[in-house]
């Protein structure tokens, strides 16, 4: 077994502003780079109409009160800045990457692009545009068709999980809609602030004087998503077909959500029981679904956190006429765990391949940043590394058969295809 790293390394330095807020540090001496996030509470969860989350993490700092598009567009391409956008259910970030020279420069106006921003009608149609193309675009893909109904049948169509945009929606979506949501969600003064990379304490200084509010903060509520509404109908168990007549494979989505919390023992355990599954490239399930079967490409298993919900499922690309053979393969491989233990050798790669997995995902301080952005926004705290790397080197073969029995007994999963 590889050895752990220290989870010292992966803890923050914190700071506090002027306004009462934390600023979380993780510094690199041999980085000539900065990366600065700024996270709002301001996910899709929260839009009372579809995609105007969505819009807002798009267009807000487009434009400001003081400066036009094009104007902000070249300041940022002269200096080599980056800005990336990043939205789900809870939150959105904007991602600021910049070499540290320029900081002096630029967090005046990032101030001025998140404190004062403008979206203009034209930003506003061009918006439109691009996210009508997207939606149709996606409406004939099977396996974006194949993921927002498997959420929808496990959450209800009426849950944050569950819900989709279409085409269609836009027509609803009017510019007003995008800039009240910008007020009430993008409030500097609430914004959580992760600083990453060439970080001294005159940059810490400089981020304080610009983007502190002048005003005590509050602290912003964080609540986890909550449990599906319509869990004795539309989210109950079954199987789905959703016909795509342009489509020329299927999607393959099977999964359920999970009875545990993140920090939960079994959860744990059952990373290792998913990734014996197709949680890598020498999983069950591609052994026999890709190297025997010729089923697939790839086909993988994953679990993945929202803010108190866990969700598990396997997605797979196949040729329409292989889709029932393929789902029978899979419910095959989950019986196959939940009555024949996993061999010493077995799960003793499988361990090995995840720390490792788990070392490279932490490979550098931005890397390391984005791990603890991503936990945070997700309500997770520090046991839940803590419990898997223990489990890493303390999971018995005896200890899985009775998770897979639990969760994948074949009434309780949810299954979706999506082909012609």
């Amino acid at each position: 077994m590889l050895s752990a790293p220290s989870l010292d390394s992966l803890a923050p330095r914190t700071v506090p502003l002027a306004d009462g807020r934390d600023l979380q540090l993780f510094v690199s001496e041999a980085s000539s780079l900065v990366k600065l996030d700024l996270t709002f509470e301001a996910g899709s969860r929260y839009q009372w109409l579809k995609s105007q989350a969505h819009a807002a993490s798009q267009l807000v700092g487009e434009a400001t009160a003081l400066h036009e598009e094009a104007w902000l567009a070249e300041f940022l391409d002269f200096r080599g800045i980056t800005l990336e956008r990043s939205a789900d259910v809870c939150t959105a970030t904007l991602s600021f990457y910049f070499l540290r020279r320029y900081a002096a420069e630029l967090l005046p106006v990032l101030r001025e692009m998140v404190g004062r921003p403008r979206i203009t009608p034209s930003l506003f149609d061009a918006y439109v545009r691009r996210r009508r193309h997207q939606l149709l675009t996606s409406a004939q893909k099977t396996s974006a068709v194949a993921r927002n109904h498997f959420y929808s049948h496990l959450y209800g169509p009426d849950h944050p999980l569950g819900t989709y945009a279409t085409a269609e929606d836009l027509d609803a979506l009017h510019l007003d809609d995008v800039v009240a949501f910008v007020a009430r969600h993008y409030r500097l003064a609430e914004a959580s602030i992760v600083l990453s990379g060439s970080v001294d304490d005159e940059l810490v200084a400089l981020v304080d004087s610009s983007l502190a509010s002048p005003e005590p903060s509050r602290p912003v509520a964080m609540p986890a998503l909550p449990p599906s509404g319509l869990a004795e109908a539309a989210a109950a168990p079954g199987r789905w077909h959703v016909a795509v007549p342009s489509a020329v494979q299927a999607t393959i989505r099977v999964g359920r959500v999970l009875p545990y919390t993140w920090d939960a023992p079994a959860y744990a355990r059952f990373m290792v029981l998913n990734t014996v599954l197709g949680g890598y490239f020498g999983s069950r399930l591609m052994s026999n679904l890709r190297e025997e079967k010729g089923y697939t490409y790839g086909i993988y298993s994953q679990t993945q956190i929202f803010r108190g919900q866990i969700v598990f499922f396997i997605t797979a690309d196949v040729s329409a006429e292989a889709a029932e053979a393929a789902c029978g393969e899979i419910l095959s491989e989950m019986h196959r765990l939940s009555s024949e233990p996993v061999g010493e050798a077995e799960l003793e790669r499988v361990c090995n391949f995840m720390m490792g997995d788990f070392i490279r995902s932490i490979d550098g301080v931005l890397e390391i940043a984005e791990r603890y952005r991503h936990m945070r926004a997700t309500a997770v705290g520090d046991r839940f590394t803590e419990r898997y790397l223990a489990t890493l080197g303390e999971v018995t073969p005896e200890q899985l058969i009775p998770l897979a029995q639990n969760i994948f007994a074949p009434a309780d999963l949810t299954i979706v295809t999506a082909s012609r």
